[in-house]
């Protein structure tokens, strides 16, 4: 009965598609010219949505107007506006997600390693806050959604979806509560750890403070776990292998990985290796290929081949069933040539098109059928677990007291309060 659900969420992408009075997409020839290859790859993305796993424009807004929304639209063309204009980490606003054919875009919710704890909570907030407040203020163009049946409506109506990933462990404070409340806010994945280790996951990247274990803690996992109750999408790019391989024995669910690519073709920590590709097969997982250079080609140069490379490999170690798109954009000052900006999806479309081993309806899943899967079964999930009680469990004061003494301590039940 659980299969079926996910099913039926998915195929309903192609009755979505079909109210947009599309042509049907056809299978031009690999030999076809590149304006033919490119027509037929936006007649793709018109009848089946595009969904990417990673953008941080928002943090690029604490940055650059300090969260202050008043001479910000994110309707408006801001490669014609300063100080937008004038940045490499600027790549995103609507009207290009429009050229684009972006039907759903996740917005990353980010606070830096150096304020865990510290105000980590509250500056998280502030960045929820603030996407929030810039969806809000383009209600004819987006729209904040928070489920897979959302993201098709949304398709069918001609909105982008955007949707809100929290980057990184450290912003939680250790805190279920706050997990839970942050789902409440419409937070729909948490990427367990950035370039810090959390007092319970271990991190890809290498980090003065050592981790308080190799992988993740019991409370990490029992954190995961209240994840799954909870209808919360695991993601695990940034997180260590040890990490990784830990979550995947402990999930109930799919996870995810946002932005991350294959460390087969790029080795470095932060890319995922090739034993974790084959175990998302069996997860149900999807790796979201990221589009930074440095992480395609271990170098400042990439092209879009170097990205139509990462895609085929993690569909020849985990299946077609596991490869989607996080492109990072907005968080990355090195983009591969042909995909500069978030206009340029098309292009990559384009581009495996010349290949005749990816389908139509395989292109259509890399795009996004892959992504509406994961979601839809992570909520059933969390429909099979709705009877479970919310998760009690409180971090060891052993794994946070050393770092963390700048907190409050409750008082003993018999001391006074007046």
């Amino acid at each position: 009965m659980g299969r079926v659900v996910v099913v039926v969420v998915v195929a309903a992408a192609t009755a979505a598609a079909g109210c947009r009075a599309s042509p049907l997409p056809v299978r031009v020839s690999p030999d076809a010219p590149p304006q033919e290859r490119l027509q037929a790859a936006h007649t793709l993305l018109a009848t089946s949505p595009l969904i990417d796993g990673h953008n941080d424009l928002a943090w690029n807004v604490r940055k650059f107007l300090h969260n202050k929304l008043h001479s910000f639209n994110l309707s408006s063309d801001l490669t014609k506006e300063k100080p937008w204009r004038n940045s490499r980490f600027s790549h995103t606003d609507l009207p290009r997600l429009r050229k684009g054919q972006v039907a759903a875009q996740f917005w990353s919710v980010y606070v830096p390693c150096g304020a865990q704890y510290l105000n980590t909570v509250q500056l998280l907030l502030e960045q929820v806050d603030t996407v929030r407040r810039m969806v809000a203020a383009s209600p004819h163009d987006t729209v904040l959604v928070r489920s897979s049946s959302e993201i098709l409506e949304e398709f069918r109506r001609g909105r982008v979806a955007s949707l809100m990933g929290v980057e990184g462990g450290h912003g939680l404070a250790s805190s279920m509560g706050v997990v839970r409340a942050l789902y409440d806010l419409g937070v729909r994945y948490v990427t367990l750890t950035h370039k810090c280790h959390t007092p319970w996951a271990e991190c890809s990247e290498p980090d003065p403070h050592l981790p308080n274990t190799r992988g993740l803690t019991p409370y990490g996992k029992e954190l995961v776990r209240e994840m799954n109750r909870l209808g919360l999408m695991v993601d695990l790019s940034h997180a260590s292998a040890r990490t990784a391989r830990d979550v995947l024995n402990t999930t109930r669910a799919p996870v995810i990985f946002s932005h991350s690519a294959a460390r087969a073709l790029c080795r470095i920590e932060r890319n995922v290796p090739d034993d974790v590709l084959s175990s998302l097969a069996e997860n149900g997982g999807i790796v979201m290929i990221s589009f930074y250079n440095d992480f395609l080609t271990c170098s400042e140069k990439a092209s879009v081949q170097d990205v139509v490379a990462h895609i085929n490999h993690v569909r020849s170690m985990a299946g077609v069933d596991h490869v989607g798109l996080g492109a990072g954009y907005d968080g990355i000052n090195r983009t591969p040539s042909g995909l500069e900006d978030a206009s340029r999806y098309p292009k990559l479309f384009a581009e495996l098109l010349k290949d005749t081993t990816w389908s139509v309806q395989d292109l259509k899943k890399l795009a996004g059928l892959n992504f509406l899967r994961v979601f839809a079964r992570v909520e059933q999930v969390r429909e099979e677990l709705s009877s479970e009680r919310p998760s009690e469990e409180i971090i060891p004061i052993h794994d946070i007291d050393s770092r963390w003494p700048c907190r409050y301590k409750f008082a003993r039940l018999d001391d006074a309060r007046t």
